[in-house]
């Protein structure tokens, strides 16, 4: 399918990073209902906004989730021409899933969200006349923080109608048959900030909630986890042509859990340090003005054992995961110790005595944690 309005690698460097930070904020705040253990990939500023496609065991598409997120600058979403236009383009979007030719499953679904953090105030009002007076009868559904999910086959059918009458003004709606995707229609309101600095801290406050505080620095957290996003970030759709199967505007669900799977082991490698600092440091030989270079270190670690160029990083990272097992000790800092002396008996390494120590000490926590290559 070719559609030059999905070319949108320049136009993203404005909006990218409200749909990059509604994206988290989705995942974040579903993580433990909707999304930790689940096999997807997200993609952004492509065939929608937002797009989620959930996979089955054989890489088919089980389900997709497509998310329009529009701001608006004052008042609330109301019916009328603004909203229409909207709508038909979240429904071409249903009519282009459909002829995707990206794998499916038999029992394949999906749903297409308008969403926004502004109220969407869906009203309609029926005059009347009942013994010649003129009566109004005002029929209202509101989606807020109080009613944050509105499917469009659960509005009265007077506000439904409402809403087609709107959309019947486009010529598409009639010729592409877009009416037939209106039963995948839903409204959502995100509570979400409006500024990129305020949506920032909302998402560092949510990784805080999700780790119970125990996060050592959650902005770097969440730089680490924008760092997935910086390749599809000025990625253009080639050749105009949107597809589910064009991987430079995906983003795998296992970079995603990964990148969760570091913050999670972050934590506890953290939580533990700040509830044993005084056992690790004697264990370890770190004097207590030491401590913070140590610990800074270690958090460091996590990252470098990501990167390829870091070979002393997975030089440790690797034993650790080889002789961890074979430890003797009943604690961890016992185990530690016994692998960094292990590990200065039969190799050699470049790095400082306190570097070792600190990188073994977050090695041991990825290794213990079953971190994926």
């Amino acid at each position: 399918m070719v559609d030059q309005s999905v070319n949108a690698g320049v136009r993203a460097q404005q909006g990218f990073a409200l749909q990059r930070n509604m994206a988290l904020f989705i995942i974040l705040d579903n993580y433990q209902s909707k999304f930790d253990g689940a096999k997807y990939f997200l993609s952004l500023e492509h065939l929608e906004d937002i797009l989620f496609c959930y996979l089955d065991d054989h890489g088919k598409a089980v389900k997709v989730e497509t998310y329009q997120s529009k701001k608006k600058s004052n008042g609330s979403w109301k019916i009328g021409v603004e909203l229409a236009e909207i709508i038909v383009k979240i429904l071409q979007v249903g009519k282009s899933l459909i002829i995707d030719e990206y794998p499916k499953c038999c029992s394949y679904s999906h749903d297409l969200y308008f969403s926004s953090n502004t109220n969407i105030q869906l009203e309609k009002k029926v005059n009347s006349f009942v013994d010649n007076k003129k009566q109004t009868r005002t029929y209202a559904h509101a989606v807020n923080e109080e009613n944050s999910e509105v499917i469009y086959g659960e509005l009265d059918p007077v506000i439904q109608n409402a809403i087609t009458t709107k959309l019947e003004l486009h010529e598409s709606y009639n010729n592409d048959k877009l009416f037939e995707q209106l039963e995948n229609l839903k409204f959502l309101y995100i509570d979400f900030n409006r500024t990129n600095k305020e949506q920032e801290n909302q998402l560092r406050s949510k990784i805080e909630d999700i780790f119970d505080r125990k996060v050592s620095d959650s902005k770097a957290e969440l730089e680490s986890i924008y760092r997935l996003f910086k390749y599809i970030e000025l990625t253009y759709n080639q050749k105009s042509i949107a597809r589910l199967s064009d991987k430079t505007k995906q983003i795998q669900s296992k970079d995603i859990n990964n990148a969760i799977k570091i913050i999670t082991t972050k934590s506890k490698a953290f939580q533990f340090w700040r509830d044993h600092k005084r056992e690790v440091g004697q264990k370890l030989g770190i004097k207590p003005f030491e401590r913070e270079t140590f610990e800074m270190k270690f958090i460091l670690a996590f990252d470098l054992f990501k990167s390829k160029d870091e070979a002393e990083h997975q030089k440790i990272l690797n034993f650790v995961k080889l002789n961890y097992l074979q430890c003797n000790g009943f604690s961890e800092d016992g185990c530690i110790e016994e692998l960094v002396e292990k590990f200065n008996n039969e190799i050699r390494s470049s790095l400082d005595d306190q570097t070792l120590k600190a990188t073994m000490y977050a090695a041991y926590f990825e290794a213990i944690n079953k971190m994926d290559d």
